[in-house]
C-alpha cells in the first residue's frame, strides 16, 4: 500500500563559503527502520550559490544523484535554478537514506578570480513543488526547516505464511520501476481486524458455530447463521459420504480441466502481452526500417525473443549481473550456439520517445568500427527494451585505473594505446559517419578492454544522432557527475566540443591515476581537472604523474599528451580541438614512440608487446 505524506525535516546548515578548499561530510538522514521511503516524484536535490557542488550519498556510500552551481560575473544566485547560481536534480526511486557531500568546483568558475568568489553555497533535499516562487538563495537565511514528501509502503509483507491464512494481499505497484507495495484485507465479510498483522483477521463472534457461511442481515445489520445446526442420523451421514465422494471426483476431474484451460488461456495471454509490448516498443517501425532499401545495415540486427534472453540469463539471475547504471543493467548471457553476449536491460523507457528510441537503434546497428562496441540485436516483446551487444571480457578502464592488479600493471604504453582507441572512435562519431552521433557520457567506467587490453567506447543509453545541419543539441542536463561540461551546465546546449572536455578528464586520469572527483590531498577536495590544471600552471606536472607513467614514459611524450589535455579542458568550447585532431595528435605521439622502440633493439616492439596480452588471463568485466 502507497501514500504520501509530508514530514517537515531540519535544513542542512553546513555551507562552503568563499574560496575555502575543502571536502565536506554534511547532513544525513535514516528512513531505514520505518515504513517510509523518498518520494523521487515529489522530491528535488537543489544547490545554491557559488561555492561548489553536492553530492548524494546512499548508505552504501554510493553518488546517487548531485550537481554543481556556475558562476561569472554579475551572477545573482538562486533568481533561476537552471545550473548558473543554482542547479537541482532529480533523486532515485527507493531512497530511504541520504547523506550530503560537498565539494568545492573551482573548475567551474569562469571568469572570476578569488578575491571576486566570496559568497556561499548550500544544498537541500526538498519538496519540489514548496520551492517554487520562493528565492532559493534566501531559504537557509530566513527557513529553520523545510517539507521533504515521504512515501508509505508496506514492504516485504511475508503473505504466503500460516500466520496469515485469513488475509487476501494484493501488489498493487503500478510500476516496475516504483518502490513495492501490497494492499490487504480479510478474505470473506464476515472475517473482521487488521489484515497485516498476524491472525488480524478473526471470524465475526455471531458466525462462530455456523456449518455453511455465515450471512448478513441487512435488516437489522447483524450477521448470524443460515440455518440452525442440526444433528446428522447415521444413515444421513452415509449417504452424505458417498454423495461428497462422488462431487470429489467430479471437482477433481473439473480440476484437470480447469488446470489445462488455465495454461492455454495463461499462453494466449502471454503471446497477446508481447504482441502489445512488441508494438508498443516500436517494433512495427523497426520491421520498416529493416526492409527499407537505405538501412541494408540494419538487417545485421537480430531481434531475439523473451525466452531467448530467460534462458541465456538463467531467468535474470542475480550471478548474471555484470554492471549497474542510470540507464539500466546488464547481464551476461549465452546462446543456444554457445556465443557469450552482454543483455542490457533499460529501467525506463517513455513511451512518447519510442520512435526516437527505435531510430537511435537503427543508427547504433550501423556503426561498424573497431573500437566501438558493436550492437548485435534487440528484444522488443518485454516491458521494457533491451539491447544486446558484443562481450568484451576484460572489464573498464576503471577499474584497470582505481583498482589495478598486482600481478598485470596498466603500463604507459597500454594508457597511450587506449587514448588513441577512444579519440579515433569519436572522431569517427563525430565527423566520419554520415549521421554525427554525440555520446555524451564518456567516462573511464564506459571504456571496455577486450582480451587483447584494446579499447572499446559503450553505453550510448543517452547518445544522440543529429541531422545533417544540426551542431547542438538543447536538452536539460544529464551525465555523470564530474565529467560533464561547464559550458553545457550554462547553455543547455551539447556541442561535440562537450565530448572533447569529457575525453580531457579521462587523459587526466590516464596521466594520473586519480579518479574524476576525489579528495586528492589530505586538507583539500578538489575536481581532478583544478588538480591538473593547477600544475600545469605550476610547471609542477611531473609531481602528480603516476608512477609507472613517470618511470616509463618519455618527458616529451608525457608532456604532448597533457598539453593534449589542458586543450581539451578550455572553458571556451571553441578553443578546444576537435576529436580528429585530438586523435592525430595521439596517433603522432605513439608514432614516435614506436620509432624508439624500433630504434632500442633490446625493448619489445609494440607488435611484439600487444602478442605478449594475448596470453594474459581475462578480468571479468563490466560491459
Amino acid at each position: 500500500m502507497k501514500g504520501v505524506q509530508t514530514l517537515v525535516l531540519e535544513t542542512f546548515q553546513t555551507q562552503v563559503c568563499g574560496n575555502e578548499a575543502r571536502y565536506t561530510t554534511g547532513y544525513s538522514q535514516n528512513l531505514t527502520a520505518s515504513p517510509y521511503l523518498f518520494s523521487k516524484d515529489n522530491n528535488v536535490l537543489v544547490v545554491s550559490g557559488c561555492g561548489g557542488g553536492v553530492q548524494l550519498k546512499d548508505k552504501n556510500g554510493e553518488t546517487v544523484s548531485g550537481c554543481a552551481t556556475i558562476c561569472t560575473k554579475g551572477t545573482v544566485p538562486g533568481i533561476n535554478c537552471y545550473g548558473e547560481g543554482c542547479c537541482q536534480m532529480t533523486i532515485p526511486y527507493s531512497l530511504e537514506y541520504y547523506r550530503y557531500e560537498f565539494v568545492t568546483m573551482h573548475t567551474v568558475r569562469a571568469g572570476l578570480t578569488n578575491n571576486d568568489y566570496s559568497s556561499c553555497a548550500f544544498g537541500v533535499l526538498v519538496d519540489s513543488t514548496w520551492i517554487v516562487n520562493r528565492n532559493i538563495s534566501k531559504i537557509n537565511e530566513n527557513e529553520d526547516s523545510v517539507p521533504v514528501v515521504l512515501e508509505w509502503s508496506i514492504k516485504d509483507l511475508p503473505i504466503n505464511s500460516p500466520s496469515y491464512a485469513n488475509s487476501s494481499c494484493v501488489n498493487k505497484t503500478e510500476s516496475v520501476y516504483e518502490a513495492g507495495g501490497l494492499v490487504c484485507r480479510c478474505k470473506h465479510d464476515y472475517f473482521e481486524g487488521n489484515p497485516y498483522l498476524p491472525y488480524g483477521c478473526q471470524v465475526v463472534k455471531e458466525c462462530e458455530k455456523c456449518v455453511e457461511d455465515c450471512m448478513y442481515f441487512d435488516t437489522n445489520h447483524t450477521y448470524g447463521c443460515p440455518q440452525k445446526q442440526k444433528h446428522f442420523t447415521e444413515t444421513e451421514t452415509t449417504r452424505a459420504f458417498a454423495l461428497g465422494l462422488d462431487i470429489m471426483m467430479l471437482l477433481v476431474l473439473a480440476l484437470f480441466g480447469a488446470f489445462g484451460m488455465y495454461h492455454m488461456i495463461q499462453r494466449r495471454r502471454n503471446n497477446r502481452l508481447k504482441a502489445k509490448y512488441f508494438e508498443r516498443n516500436g517494433g512495427l517501425i523497426l520491421m520498416q526500417e529493416m526492409c527499407s532499401e537505405d538501412t541494408s545495415n540494419v538487417e545485421r540486427t537480430r531481434l531475439f525473443t523473451s525466452d531467448e534472453f530467460d534462458k541465456a540469463t538463467d531467468s535474470y539471475n542475480k550471478d548474471r549481473i555484470l554492471g549497474e547504471g542510470g540507464q539500466g543493467t546488464v547481464y551476461k548471457g549465452m546462446l543456444s550456439d554457445g556465443k557469450i553476449i552482454a543483455i542490457k536491460k533499460s529501467k525506463i523507457i517513455d513511451g512518447c520517445q519510442l520512435k526516437i528510441f527505435i531510430n537511435e537503434k537503427v543508427v547504433l546497428s550501423q556503426i561498424n568500427h573497431r573500437n566501438v562496441v558493436k550492437l548485435l540485436g534487440c528484444c522488443l516483446e518485454t516491458q521494457v527494451p533491451m539491447l544486446v551487444y558484443e562481450y568484451v571480457s576484460n572489464g573498464t578502464l576503471s577499474d584497470l585505473l582505481h583498482a589495478p592488479r598486482d600481478d598485470f600493471p596498466i603500463t604507459w604504453e597500454m594508457r597511450l594505446q587506449i587514448a588513441t582507441d577512444i579519440a579515433n572512435a569519436l572522431a569517427y562519431l563525430h565527423s566520419s559517419y554520415l549521421i554525427p552521433i554525440f555520446h555524451r557520457d564518456i567516462k573511464s567506467s564506459n571504456i571496455l578492454l577486450d582480451s587483447r587490453y584494446r579499447a572499446k567506447l559503450s553505453d550510448f543509453g543517452i547518445s544522440k544522432p543529429l541531422s545533417i545541419d544540426q551542431t547542438h543539441i538543447t536538452t536539460r542536463v544529464v551525465g555523470t557527475f564530474g565529467y560533464l561540461d561547464p559550458e553545457y551546465f550554462q547553455s543547455n546546449q551539447f556541442t561535440d566540443k562537450s565530448d572533447v572536455y569529457s575525453f580531457g578528464i579521462v587523459l587526466d586520469e590516464l596521466l594520473t591515476g586519480q579518479k574524476a572527483v576525489c579528495s586528492i590531498d589530505k586538507d583539500e577536495g578538489r575536481s581532478l581537472v583544478t588538480w591538473f590544471l593547477t600544475h600545469m600552471e605550476n610547471d609542477s606536472l611531473f609531481d602528480i604523474l603516476d608512477g609507472r607513467v613517470a618511470r616509463e614514459g618519455g618527458g616529451e611524450e608525457i608532456e604532448g599528451v597533457a598539453h593534449l589535455a589542458k586543450r581539451c579542458l578550455k572553458m571556451d568550447g571553441r578553443r578546444r580541438p576537435s576529436m580528429k585532431e585530438v586523435a592525430a595528435k595521439l596517433e603522432t605521439i605513439r608514432s614516435s614512440m614506436q620509432q624508439k622502440f624500433t630504434r632500442n633493439g633490446s625493448i619489445l616492439s609494440i607488435h611484439e608487446y600487444d602478442a605478449s596480452l594475448c596470453s594474459s588471463t581475462d578480468i571479468t568485466s563490466k560491459v
